[in-house]
């Protein structure tokens, strides 16, 4: 018989072996996908992740120059040398995206779904297309239009704000929190009709949100959240970041019902005659048969999804775009001009739908901003079925990502000029035959496709043409910005700018 102490050796043993088993042999000598090319692990443990959430000043994707080296599939190495696709061929993205979108899903992420919920973007199959279905009819073209007037008062608050710091003497700006609250006020607003005003006293969402997505990266929180995926029970652990991440999202949870059923209130006092979001589809889905209405439940999670989608992609493709033309103060002036010319009363900055988006050179900006700096620089998918790319056999249940940021930089498209920001590329009509929505997707496409990009577009032109109209951001003296890549694609540590304010 064996004794307790020969019992616990032999687990021991087994532990070892299967650790050393799937870290050092697996990889390289068993995995399906040893043969497809990639860079070398840089670490056992760490695989090339370190390498990828560092801190970038030259704002190169390392996954550019992997595929550059490489090919556009490659194979790289995750923590504990997990193998993961990197994919940047336009066909292979047709058919992960448009051919057979069902059949490749997002991978299971507990800390994801408890920030977002299991709304649009985290259902499959059916339950997404039932509610794609029934969600499409809140984003036509006439109910974008009327939002344009919220867009402009709660950014004339964002301009009031910044004025008052310079008059304080304020010689640089963190920017960073401001376009953060205008964008979860705004959302506020035109997705539930409801008066976040972050911008102008405290408030607990806005705390809740800034104290995981605005937060400087640690490595103990990237290798949480990347191992969170697999091993859930990581996110129960008694550590501070893990806290923190759960009271943000009891407070999200909280608060999103609590926008519902205010909404339902109404609903059955017969008041509900808003144009939000929340408002439209509750009336949309009391007119649905019974299959296809969504429960109490998924409509808190397409609050959840809104609030965090709906202010968080614009934030960055804002924030995004004042650094950019900080650092190229010829493409702010000529589109200071275009803005002056089409509004030369700045106190007076109150265009319609059609007129911002008659602007050429703001379009410019926002599509090379997106193109340069999207606010999601991968999508993860996993296989349901085994796959063949190319020539490599791609067995189910692999993890890959579409490398929209890298795609968007590749050479052969854009030109060598292809990783520096310059607007006037798109006034090239050589590029734009070139420009496909398998090589410029920045809000993804297909089924999958971000139901809300008219949305993020329009708010985005509102913002920054009110902002570069009334101001001038140069570079901040002594403040060094980079690009982190974790939770999202952010300037690192802030964006700190110098602000003065236009005088004519």
């Amino acid at each position: 018989m064996l004794d307790s102490i020969s019992i616990v050796k032999f687990f021991l043993l087994g532990v070892i072996g299967w650790i050393t088993y799937k870290i050092f042999i697996w990889p390289y000598y068993v995995s399906p996908l040893r043969k497809i090319p990639g860079p070398p692990s840089d670490n056992p443990y760490f695989g090339n992740v370190q390498s990828l959430m560092t801190k970038r000043s030259d704002f190169i994707d390392p996954q550019l120059k992997w595929i550059k080296k490489y090919g556009n599939v490659v194979k790289y190495h995750e923590l504990f040398n997990r193998p993961v696709l990197f994919v940047a061929d336009p066909k292979i993205i047709q058919e992960i995206t448009l051919s057979k979108t069902y059949d490749f899903v997002k991978p299971y992420n507990k800390g994801a779904i408890e920030l977002i919920g299991r709304g649009l973007v985290f259902a499959e199959g059916d339950d997404h297309k039932r509610q794609r279905k029934m969600m499409n009819p809140a984003f036509t073209h006439s109910n974008i239009k009327e939002m344009i007037p919220t867009f402009i008062r709660v950014t004339s608050t964002l301009k009031g704000l910044i004025e008052n710091e310079i008059n304080q003497g304020k010689s640089s700006i963190n920017l960073t929190p401001y376009i953060s609250k205008t964008t979860l006020d705004i959302i506020g607003l035109v997705g539930f009709s409801y008066e976040f005003n972050s911008l102008t006293s405290p408030n607990e969402l806005a705390q809740a949100y800034d104290s995981i997505l605005n937060r400087p990266p640690s490595t103990l929180r990237i290798a949480i959240n990347m191992l969170s995926a697999r091993f859930p029970f990581i996110r129960s652990l008694p550590l501070k970041t893990t806290q923190r991440f759960k009271n943000a999202c009891q407070v999200i949870g909280r608060v999103s019902k609590e926008l519902v059923d205010v909404k339902y209130k109404e609903s059955e006092n017969g008041e509900l005659k808003g144009k939000d979001l929340l408002s439209l589809l509750i009336n949309i889905n009391k007119t649905l048969p019974i299959e296809e209405k969504m429960t109490d439940e998924e409509l808190k999670y397409q609050i959840m999804t809104f609030l965090i989608a709906g202010h968080e992609t614009t934030n960055i493709t804002t924030c995004w775009a004042l650094y950019s033309l900080s650092q190229h103060p010829h493409h702010q002036d000529k589109l200071r001009e275009e803005l002056v010319k089409a509004f030369p009363d700045k106190s007076n900055f109150n265009p319609t739908f059609d007129e911002i988006n008659s602007l050429e050179f703001l379009n410019c900006v926002i599509k090379e901003t997106l193109r340069i700096s999207p606010p999601v620089p991968g999508i993860r998918r996993t296989n349901l079925k085994d796959e063949v790319f190319g020539e490599y056999f791609i067995p189910k249940n692999t993890e890959m990502i579409i490398g929209i940021s890298a795609l968007q930089k590749l050479p052969e498209i854009w030109g060598p000029t292809a990783c520096e920001f310059d607007p006037n590329r798109w006034t090239d009509p050589t590029l734009i035959e070139k420009v496909k929505n398998l090589n410029y997707m920045p809000f993804l496409n297909g089924a999958r496709g971000c139901i809300g990009n008219k949305v993020a577009s329009a708010e985005a032109k509102i913002l920054l043409g009110m902002l570069i109209r009334n101001f001038v951001f140069q570079p901040a003296e002594g403040i060094e910005i980079g690009r982190r890549t974790f939770p999202s694609s952010k300037p690192d540590p802030h964006l700190e700018l110098a602000v003065s304010i236009v005088e004519s």
